[in-house]
């Protein structure tokens, strides 16, 4: 079985799916970046000048982002497309909890071939997907977000950063590779867009559980808009099309 296939299998995987939300809500750390992403999409969707919006989440889960969308605008038109039937259901009843279902759509599909026609929403976006799969498929599933997306509309992605400066120490002392995780340069990522106008977001996303610790080292995140991509783990790219 090769990393790709495993990487799938546990994502789609009973004790998985239990512990999906609860493991990005254990720590400090993990609530920060939920922060962050939860930020950058809402200001995004709020910047669309529509009355409704039409809202594709890619590689959806649970739905993490589910209560995050409709805290933004009372017209929102969710779409939802994973490949994990286990993880949708999870979705599903969180749409009915949070009395939605009627605004919440279900496409269980890859993404690098996504079923709608050219030009549908709004916004499309897609969170920790893309490190998980080699070049090529990142770059079919950013061209296939972009050609779903309205003109004018936004597409959402993020990437770990394969110029974060930890990557070159790593290199030169050594240091291998993580199996089954694919980084990628901003530059790539640009080579893909073309002259589109970017905005990009940073985050360092280290794993410190201690607060304390935690609180120091994230003066880093704090400092983020003035420095250099190079100290950010994670990038993440607002592309309008």
């Amino acid at each position: 079985m090769n990393h790709a296939k495993k990487i799938i299998d546990l994502y789609r995987g009973e004790e998985t799916v239990k512990t999906f939300d609860k493991d990005r809500e254990k720590h400090t750390h993990q609530k920060y970046k939920h922060n962050i992403e939860s930020s950058f999409l809402k200001k995004t969707i709020n910047s669309l000048r529509r009355n409704s919006v039409k809202v594709l989440d890619v590689a959806c889960g649970t739905g993490r982002m589910l209560p995050e969308v409709f805290s933004t605008r009372k017209k929102v038109k969710y779409f939802g497309l994973d490949t994990s039937k286990t993880m949708i259901s999870i979705l599903k009843k969180k749409a009915i909890l949070m009395g939605i279902k009627r605004n919440v759509n279900i496409i269980l599909s890859k993404a690098t071939k996504i079923p709608f026609k050219n030009d549908t929403f709004d916004l499309v976006f897609s969170y920790h997907l893309l490190w998980h799969l080699p070049a090529e498929e990142q770059k079919k599933i950013i061209r296939e977000m972009i050609r779903v997306c309205k003109k004018e509309g936004v597409v959402i992605f993020d990437i770990l950063n394969k110029d974060f400066i930890w990557e070159r120490v790593k290199f030169f002392c050594g240091g291998k590779k993580t199996e089954g995780i694919y980084k990628t340069t901003i530059g790539e990522i640009r080579g893909i867009l073309g002259k589109r106008e970017v905005e990009i977001e940073k985050l360092s996303d280290a794993r410190i559980n201690d607060n304390f610790l935690y609180g120091i080292f994230n003066v880093i995140n704090l400092m983020r808009k003035i420095l250099h991509t190079s100290l950010f783990h994670m990038v993440y790219f607002k592309v309008r099309k």
